[in-house]
This record gives C-alpha cells, sequence and structure tokens, in this order.
C-alpha cells in the first residue's frame, strides 16, 4: 500500500513506514496525546525540516516526545503550537527559511497562552500584568460582575482571546464586543435558567475553541455547537383538599343555577 505525503506528493509504501522503529513509535504516540494536539504536532514538526534535506524519524519521534513531556495542559500546548507554526509560517513568506532548531520559541509562546480551561471568573485584586492579552482579560472580568450569564460569555471570550487570531478585539473594544455578543446571544437562544443554560453555553465554547478558527468569530458561528435546552418534565398538578373541592363543586352549582 502506498501513501502520498499531501505536502510534497512523494511516494512511499506504508511497509516501508511501519518497519522503521522510529516511525511506529511516532505514529502510536498519537494514541497517546490528547485529538486537539496531534494534528498541530504534525505541523509544528515540519518547522523543523530544512528546505533541501527530509527530517529522520529519529529526530522526529525524540522532538514529538520532547513536546509530548513539556508541563501543561492539551489546550494551551495546541494553542501555543497553532500559534508558532502561523508565526513561523509568517516568516518563511517573508524569505527567512531557518528551520527551528529546538523549542525555545515555543516555550516563549506557551508562556504568552492563557490556560483555556474556562475556569470561573473571579474577581483579583493581585497585580495585573500590561500585556494585551490580560489587559482584555481583566476588562472582561470586570464586564461579567455578578451576572451568571455574562459570566458564562466572559469565560469563552476569555478562552477565544487565548487562541490569538487574527481580528481578536484589543483590550479597548472587549467590553463592545461583550455587549454584542451578550445581546445577540440572548436574543437567539433560550438563556434565562442558569442550571439549564449555563452548561449550554459552556459546552458552545468549549467545542467552538476546538475547532482550526483561523480568524475571531462572529457570534452566530456559536450557534453550530450550542446543544439543545434539556427537556425538563412539568410537575404533577397538585391534589385538592376535600375543602377545595366541595369549594368548586359549590361553584359550579351556583354556575348552573344561574344558567336556569
Amino acid at each position: 500500500m502506498n501513501l502520498t505525503c499531501p505536502c510534497c506528493h512523494a511516494s512511499t509504501s506504508l511497509e516501508t513506514i511501519t518497519q522503521d522503529e522510529a516511525a511506529r513509535q511516532l505514529l502510536a504516540l498519537r494514541g497517546q496525546l490528547d485529538p486537539q494536539v496531534w494534528p498541530q504536532l504534525i505541523a509544528y514538526l515540519g518547522l523543523f525540516r530544512s528546505a533541501a534535506r527530509v527530517l529522520a524519524w529519529g529526530r522526529a519521534l525524540r522532538l514529538a516526545q520532547e513536546v509530548a513531556a513539556i508541563q501543561t495542559d492539551p489546550a494551551s500546548l495546541a494553542a501555543a503550537l497553532f500559534e508558532t507554526v502561523e508565526a513561523m509560517r509568517a516568516k518563511r513568506e517573508q524569505g527567512d527559511v531557518r528551520p527551528l532548531k529546538n523549542h525555545n520559541y515555543l516555550l516563549r509562546v506557551l508562556e504568552s497562552v492563557v490556560i483555556i480551561a474556562l475556569a470561573p471568573v473571579t474577581q483579583s485584586t493581585a497585580p495585573v500584568k500590561q500585556g494585551k492579552r490580560a489587559q482584555a482579560i481583566t476588562a472582561l472580568q470586570q464586564w461579567a460582575g455578578d451576572d451568571w450569564r455574562r459570566r458564562a460569555i466572559g469565560q469563552g471570550l476569555q478562552a477565544l482571546i487565548a487562541l490569538s487570531r487574527p481580528g481578536t478585539p484589543g483590550a479597548d473594544t472587549i467590553t463592545l464586543t461583550a455587549d454584542v455578543w451578550d445581546l445577540a446571544l440572548c436574543g437567539s437562544y433560550r438563556l434565562e435558567v442558569e442550571q439549564l443554560d449555563g452548561p449550554r453555553l459552556f459546552k458552545a465554547f468549549k467545542s467552538l475553541i476546538k475547532q482550526p478558527l483561523k480568524e475571531w468569530p462572529e457570534p452566530a458561528v456559536l450557534k453550530a455547537h450550542m446543544p439543545k435546552r434539556p427537556h425538563v418534565d412539568s410537575l404533577d398538578e397538585p391534589a385538592r383538599s376535600d375543602d377545595e373541592t366541595e369549594r368548586g363543586v359549590n361553584a359550579a352549582r351556583k354556575i348552573m343555577e344561574g344558567l336556569k
């Protein structure tokens, strides 16, 4: 069975690949990684390949194992890998085709990536970093206040800010953007009960940030990821007391007498 590389269109046999122990270990690593990390890792490994030489399986395995050993959550690692690849591609388009030699650039990017865990928004009195992302996240914390719907939307927007896609609002416009999202989501969905609708917003944003977003999304994009409202059984009608039954019968008797 032959395989064709989607980048260079070179053809090689699957048997040849699996015969290489390093290749087998690299392919086996896929099952050990979070699904959102693997495609970003493969693109990242390509940054170590020079224009004139292929990347040896042994070195690719070593690099992949080093990335897998980085202590962080999968969402942050995937975001950092994606941002690194995009940054290096932009440099190559400008003529800088030098391959990466180590993971230093990735680690610097990872330090600036906010952990995408959608943790509850809390008010903090600790000093705030002056980075643009930190300023925007702090602004969202202040914007959310004690309103549960705003907190849920703010958490989702914080995760989107961490992805740093083209078109991400700055700290000076993020609260206006949040107002637009709040208005759009409130008008399109039944976001009325925290116990029912809070988990829906959480799941929708969590699903959205796992997508390979190329730019900052519009509120309407969240629609495809919004779960349906859970069905709630209606309460049984309360039983009537003897007094209530007697009053009802008397009222009905009076009505019938009046009709006669």
